[in-house]
């Protein structure tokens, strides 16, 4: 799933520990594309804010818990490179089958290649069966 915001949530019914679960739970990794102004792009050369006008914490947390990747964008060259990593990396993915354990509840999950000069982007973690109360 590919998400273009500008990052101010307006009145979410859900939280991004939410969405990410759920997104988790059907295979989906989430790509945030976060636009924001110029002025407000931390970080770049037109920048006139040092902080971060977007919680981008939470967007790269959602984006990471899945296995996807968050982008600041603040111009059409930015977006457009955002746009090519999502593809490239879309073309590339591999699909990785276990067989989860029968505890039931959250289990967190690290993928790490031998090479070290690869990027691996996997979901954090899966549940398993029901989880207790």
């Amino acid at each position: 799933m590919i998400v273009l915001t500008d990052g101010v949530d307006n009145g979410s019914r859900l939280t991004p520990a939410e969405v990410s679960g759920i997104a988790s739970s059907i295979d989906v990794p989430v790509y945030i594309v976060a636009v924001v102004s110029p002025l407000d792009h931390a970080g770049a050369s037109s920048a006139v804010r040092s902080e971060r006008p977007v919680p981008v914490g939470d967007l790269a947390d959602l984006a990471r818990w899945t296995g996807g990747e968050l982008y600041v964008s603040s111009s059409a060259a930015h977006t457009s490179a955002a746009t090519r990593e999502i593809v490239e990396e879309l073309r590339h993915q591999y699909l990785i089958a276990f067989e989860p354990g029968s505890r039931p509840g959250w289990h967190p999950l690290e993928v790490r290649t031998r090479k070290g000069n690869l990027i691996v982007r996997a979901r954090s973690g899966y549940m398993a069966g029901q989880a207790q109360d």
